[in-house]
């Protein structure tokens, strides 16, 4: 399979409009992160194989890791134990 060309957040079409709560689809395990000075963008492969881009501020991506990094330790803990 070819790679897909570069994602383009230039070119992207805006998916989410209006107010309210939206779920993404599904998305398989192919991330890819674009980051710039004042801004990062998440992009994730769905399962129908389109990309969704995620632009979130540099304060939210550290968060971000954080927050993955916390759920990770959390899963490898198991049931009733805790990992420091």
């Amino acid at each position: 399979m070819a790679d897909p060309p570069p994602f383009r957040p230039d070119t992207a079409k805006d998916a989410l409009e209006g107010d309210g709560d939206f779920l993404l689809p599904i998305c398989l395990p192919e991330p890819d992160v674009m980051v710039g000075e004042e801004i990062a963008i998440i992009v994730l492969t769905t399962a129908e194989d389109q990309r969704v881009g995620i632009p979130v501020g540099m304060q939210a991506l550290s968060d971000l890791h954080e927050i993955i990094g916390e759920a990770l330790r959390r899963m490898q803990a198991g049931e009733g134990n805790t990992v420091q």
